[in-house]
């Protein structure tokens, strides 16, 4: 959609309430968003408010959805601005625009998932918050909503 971080959870939020009175709609509703470091998409934290306060989940990458790319392939744990992020990716995949290969990724997953988990443990640990939480990526909590991953213990 292109949206920003808001106009996108009210986009959700009015999708859910309209799927509601129809009966109808999923159980799970979730916004996939990115921080945009260095500077912050406006109304960012406005947004993720929203979500919680409309029981929409958000997985919310920071500074980019990249980010979420590179864990596949390394640990990542020092602030990112957007550009450095897709400069350090594509050391790692030399795709080019936004083509991703599931054939390189799939197998990587699980690996992603525990690094991403990770972070989110450091952050946790700082008392690091969003948007403070540089680098991070929610995308494995929506993964994990939706597919069955082994994610195991090695990285």
């Amino acid at each position: 959609m292109g949206y920003e971080p808001r106009r996108l959870v009210e986009e959700a939020r009015d999708l859910k309430r309209q799927e509601r009175r129809q009966g109808s709609g999923s159980s799970q509703y979730w916004c996939v968003f990115d921080v945009e470091a260095p500077t912050q998409h406006p109304r960012l934290l406005e947004a993720t408010q929203m979500a919680y306060d409309n029981d929409i989940k958000v997985a919310v990458s920071n500074p980019c959805f990249e980010l979420w790319l590179l864990l596949h392939f390394i640990d990542h744990e020092s602030w990112l601005k957007n550009d450095s992020c897709r400069t350090l990716l594509r050391q790692w995949d030399t795709s080019q625009g936004k083509t991703v290969d599931a054939a390189v990724y799939m197998p990587r997953l699980a690996d992603a998932v525990r690094r991403a988990e990770r972070l989110e443990k450091l952050h946790e640990s700082a008392d690091r918050k969003l948007p403070d939480n540089n680098p991070a990526s929610g995308m494995h909590r929506l993964l994990l909503a939706v597919v069955d991953i082994e994610v195991g213990s090695s990285v």
